[in-house]
Parts: structure tokens; C-alpha cells; sequence
């Protein structure tokens, strides 16, 4: 098992509105080094803006809660080639490389990422 795991926003929200153990076991439990790519807090903050949610508490959370990865140069380039090699969205691509280059496992409600190595697709 690895041991940094890497949430997308579908993993977060769902510790979000409480639709995951697992992931509320990841968040809360401590065991794991968590990062989550600054990607995936527009992600959040647009879905909680869209649903009328005050988004900054929950972002301070996931900010706390693990580092924040924020793609450069090489995850970019890198997350192009996933984007072709794998028929990934450009958000989804770079999402994916932020984790590779961390040597962390995503973790994900995402079927988009189904089949991807270093990737664990939960309920």
C-alpha cells in the first residue's frame, strides 16, 4: 500500500457530505501523508459555490489536512502526454501527473481514471 495518497475533489467531497468511510477513515485517521493538487480546490470551491455553501472552512480543512500541490512545468508537460496516452480531460490529466510526480495513489469517484495504474476508484 502507498503510503501517500493523493485526494481528487470526488474524494473530498464525499468526506464533504459524508459519503465515504474510507475516505473519512484517509482524512481523519492520520495514517497516510495526503496531498491534493490546487487543481482540485477550484474543483471544490466551484461545486460548493454552485450549491451555495460557504466553501472557505472546508478548504482550510483540506489545506490543513495535507500539502498542496501546485502543478508546474513538468507536471504540465507530463499531463499533456497522460491526456493523449490515456483519453484523460485536461483537469483530470493534470490531476493524475500531480500524483505520479508525488509517487502517491489518487484516489478517486472518478470512473474516468478506472484502469489507471496508481489509482484506487472508490464507491
Amino acid at each position: 500500500m502507498i503510503g501517500i495518497k493523493c485526494l481528487d475533489s470526488s474524494a473530498w467531497l464525499a468526506y464533504y457530505f459524508g459519503d465515504s468511510l474510507f475516505v473519512k477513515e484517509l482524512v481523519e485517521k492520520g495514517e497516510y501523508t495526503i496531498v491534493t493538487s490546487s487543481l482540485t480546490l477550484f474543483e471544490i470551491k466551484k461545486r460548493l459555490l454552485k450549491l451555495k455553501k460557504d466553501a472557505h472552512p472546508f478548504l482550510s480543512l483540506v489545506k490543513q489536512r495535507g500539502s498542496i500541490i501546485v502543478p508546474a512545468t513538468a507536471i504540465a508537460e507530463r499531463a499533456a502526454q497522460l491526456a493523449v496516452e490515456k483519453k484523460l480531460g485536461a483537469m483530470d490529466a493534470l490531476i493524475y501527473a500531480s500524483a505520479l510526480a508525488t509517487s502517491s495513489e489518487l484516489i478517486t469517484q472518478d470512473s474516468d481514471f478506472c484502469g489507471l495504474e496508481g489509482v484506487q476508484v472508490i464507491d
